[in-house]
């Protein structure tokens, strides 16, 4: 059995009374602890999208790549969000038959078609953004 208990999370009061008493010293350790806690959490939710993106969208683009005979090349940023870019001499065509292409391109937040000036080769690029907190 298991069991999630959400009850009893809201301890925004106890914080606001205890910050009233709180001597410089406890408050700048407050602080830092939260800023600490903060950066783990960007942390920990970048690295978990970046293994969700491996395992649902990654074979997905990797078999495209195959199929259109392109080069892929995945990126996580510094805020964690994920490029995807192909790069190919004869262009790119989503068929009706590759569905599972046509949702990872639907879950992309940015999609860009490029043909740099003096180059032959098209670039597909998608780019994921880590989700924002639904709080």
């Amino acid at each position: 059995m298991q069991e999630f208990d959400f009850t009893n999370t809201d301890m925004a009061d106890d914080l606001s009374e205890m910050a009233e008493h709180l001597s410089q010293e406890e408050a700048t350790a407050a602080i830092a602890a939260i800023k600490a806690l903060r950066d783990g959490k960007e942390n920990t939710e970048a690295e978990d999208f970046k293994n969700w993106f491996d395992s649902a969208f990654l074979p997905i683009l990797k078999d495209f790549a195959a199929t259109t005979t392109s080069k892929l090349t995945v990126e996580q940023d510094a805020r964690g969000d994920i490029t995807a870019t192909f790069t190919c001499r004869c262009g790119f065509d989503i068929t009706a038959n590759q569905r599972r292409m046509h949702m990872v391109v639907s879950a992309a937040d940015h999609i860009s078609v490029n043909r740099w000036s003096g180059s032959n080769e098209v670039e597909f690029t998608l780019i994921f953004g880590i989700p924002e907190d639904e709080e």
